[in-house]
């Protein structure tokens, strides 16, 4: 295949991947990045793992500073989203990933090939992700719970197969039927942008819920009152 018909065909997928790229936004706002990159992003794809038990907790609203407190006590359910934050901040789309996704290709062979690498890398990140989402056992008396770490492992496998099928080879005889494939992956990126206001709704009441904080990468106040 030419350049000129490798970056043709790159720049319509292109297009479908900034509806994508648009439908993660809300989704890492609850437990994503801050608006500038001044983080070190981790690039070894390691997700942490949980270092203790979750003990027994017969009330699950142990917690006494209120909800959404910006220091909340401790209670198995604040572990439980603890960790979980942590294994979206480090595998979620860092924001060189999406430069890259949304900067133009000028047809350029070199910015082609960063567009399918940085689609890659974010696929194979959001299959870990759902991974590691699934392994997180929800701890008892925690009504909700259960349903959202399923609903949400499901929600970021379905995004690593959006990305996947963005760069996944394609035997079209036209541009027509290449435009129709790539509207086919738009669509379920539009659908997983509803499912992803969803989510982000039932992550907060169940912050709500158990007196759980917002994640503490990206929560604006805690930020400006520990001055970082």
């Amino acid at each position: 295949m030419t350049l000129a018909k490798t970056v043709s065909m790159m720049m319509v997928a292109a297009i479908s991947a900034s509806t994508l790229t648009i439908s993660v936004s809300t989704s890492q706002a609850q437990a994503g990045r801050p608006p500038v990159s001044d983080f070190i992003h981790t690039t070894g794809n390691t997700a942490p793992e949980p270092q203790k038990k979750y003990p027994v907790n017969k009330d699950p609203l142990a917690g006494r500073q209120g909800s959404g407190a910006l220091y909340s006590d401790q209670t198995p359910q604040l572990e439980w989203f603890e960790i979980f934050d942590e294994y979206v901040w480090t595998l979620l789309p860092s924001e060189a990933d999406k430069s890259v996704l949304s900067r133009p290709l000028n047809n350029e062979l070199e910015r082609v090939q960063d567009y399918i690498k940085t689609c890659n890398k974010i696929a194979r990140n959001y299959r870990m992700l759902a991974t590691q989402v699934r392994k997180l056992s929800p701890p008892p008396n925690s009504p909700g719970l259960k349903d959202y770490q399923k609903l949400k492992a499901d929600f970021y496998d379905d995004m690593a197969t959006v990305y996947e099928d963005l760069i996944k080879p394609r035997r079209t005889r036209t541009q027509e039927e290449l435009h129709a494939q790539l509207d086919e992956i738009k669509e379920r990126a539009d659908q997983l942008k509803v499912n992803s206001n969803n989510l982000l709704t039932m992550d907060m009441d169940l912050r709500r819920t158990f007196r759980v904080h917002q994640p503490k990468r990206t929560d604006a106040l805690r930020r400006y009152v520990e001055n970082k």
